[in-house]
């Protein structure tokens, strides 16, 4: 941050000539629609605006803070965007102080994180079989966790929703393994028995009790009728990875429902990496004599390995297209960390945020963010706020990195089977918002075989929200409609 706020950049935006009055109120058929929904009209702010001109189509509630769900991920990807640029990697190292002897290092080997929002089993295989290329074959020493890139922080999992399982729930990590999560792949076979696998290397402490036997009829909600039952006996990081945690499966699986996969956050963040690199280096033919334990890798240490990720600009685009909470999460606290030459903290990146924003030319005093991923009972932007955001976002150096980022409609990832058949299918950049009585969604509208393009954002903040879709896509509907 020293760096970050010792210069500030204007940005310059384009604006010409008004076109016209703007709405104060909804237009009719969008007031009818959300009526028919059951939502009063003070629970929706509407934005609509034409780029490059001032006056905007529509501006109902526009000043009013509102939830935005996930939408706000757009608010966290524009400023890492800025602040980290589109060609920023995370690095994982593997280092040592210790000696090698043959084929035995004789001490501890340390795993060293940096935020990286998609380390995942596949990465880790590489490293593994990089070791032991490098002859390592036995290690006589701890494995040591340094997830110092992020200040320590207390999470709970089960807070926004109960569901600590869940991996949108996951909470972000330095050294953030695959997700925090584990994925169990269920394939049905003509004997009646149902094979249950892991979606790379189970992790040492993972035993699975399958009682599965196939059933006829319908897929429905066949999570529920597998019975499933996790032993959640976290692992503390000074005991290793011995002690298990049992994954039960004692119900029925549809034979309808064909192969599947469900994805469970059952480990904490020590173990389950831990777990997989025993099980890794196990399978590779070597031997580990120690325990896992957290720690700052010693200065000086030798880099054996290291992992380095992809750029942002793609990470991005998997955060926006399929809302991935964690991932956002791990940028907010990156970017912190970045900007204060110390371990991140979520609380600091949102003050960040504001600062950036009046850096940049804009003002969003209404902007509070709590993690940066959307998954909160607390943030709150307001839809001319997130305009803000869009606009820069097309005029920053980076736009075309962050443009298609978003869903497309019709097309791809949040968005697949949404505008089907409509003006908007394949023209409309546009990220998606979805929390219990919160519906959202923002972006840009592209008018076809035109270069003419428009800021849309929309929030319902109601207990009929869900309902409140059909008004939305109306919204969207209207503009390709009404304009000329």
């Amino acid at each position: 941050m020293k760096h970050f706020y010792a210069a500030s950049t204007t940005l310059v935006l384009l604006i010409a000539a008004c076109m016209g009055s703007s709405h104060a109120k909804l237009p009719s058929e969008i007031a009818k629609s959300l009526r028919a929904s059951g939502v009063p009209e003070s629970a929706m702010a509407l934005y609509i605006r034409e780029v490059g001109r001032e006056q905007p189509l529509v501006e109902h509630r526009a000043f009013q803070a509102m939830n935005p769900a996930s939408t706000m991920k757009i608010v966290t990807t524009l400023v890492a965007l800025d602040v980290l640029s589109p060609a920023y990697q995370w690095k994982t190292e593997f280092a040592t102080v210790a000696p090698l002897q043959g084929d035995v290092l004789n001490g501890a080997l340390s795993i060293r994180g940096s935020g990286d929002p998609k380390f995942t089993w596949e990465h880790l295989d590489v490293a593994v079989k990089e070791l032991r290329r490098q002859g390592i074959r036995e290690i006589r020493g701890d494995l040591l966790l340094d997830r110092s890139r992020f200040a320590p922080a207390t999470y709970d999992a089960a807070a926004f929703d109960g569901q600590p399982l869940r991996p949108y729930n996951a909470p972000p990590d330095a050294l953030l393994f695959n997700f925090k999560s584990t994925g169990f792949k269920f394939s049905p076979q003509s004997s009646g028995d149902v094979i249950i696998t892991t979606d790379g290397p189970a992790p040492d402490g993972l035993v699975i009790d399958n009682k599965l036997r196939t059933v006829p009829g319908a897929c429905g909600d066949w999570r529920t009728r597998i019975g499933p039952n996790f032993e959640l006996a976290m692992l503390p990081p000074s005991v290793g990875v011995s002690a298990p945690l049992r994954a039960s499966f004692t119900g029925v699986y549809p034979n309808e429902c064909g192969d599947r996969e469900w994805y469970v956050s059952l480990f904490d963040h020590s173990s389950l990496l831990a777990g997989t690199f025993a099980r890794m280096w196990r399978d590779a033919g070597g031997v580990w004599v120690g325990a896992v334990r957290e720690g700052v890798a010693a200065k000086g240490a030798r880099v054996l390995y290291t992992h380095v990720s992809a750029p942002l600009s793609t990470m991005v685009t998997d955060i926006n297209k399929f809302s991935n909470n964690v991932m956002a999460r791990q940028l907010l606290i990156s970017f912190d960390a970045q900007l204060m030459e110390s371990p991140g903290r979520a609380d600091r990146g949102g003050r960040a945020m504001r600062e950036w924003a009046k850096l940049r030319g804009f003002d969003v005093p209404e902007l509070v963010v709590e993690n940066g991923s959307g998954l909160s009972r607390k943030e709150r932007i307001s839809a001319k706020g997130m305009a803000k955001f869009l606009e820069y976002g097309l005029t920053a150096p980076f736009a075309a990195d962050f443009v298609k980022s978003l869903p497309i409609a019709a097309t791809d990832g949040t968005l697949t089977r949404r505008f089907l058949e409509k003006a908007a299918s394949g023209n409309a950049y546009l990220k998606t918002g979805t929390l219990t009585g919160v519906k959202a969604l923002a972006g840009y509208l592209q008018l076809p075989n035109s270069s003419r393009r428009f800021i849309f954002v929309a929030m319902v903040n109601h207990t009929n929200a869900d309902a409140a879709v059909v008004a939305i896509d109306r919204a969207v509907d209207w503009v390709y409609q009404s304009v000329k």
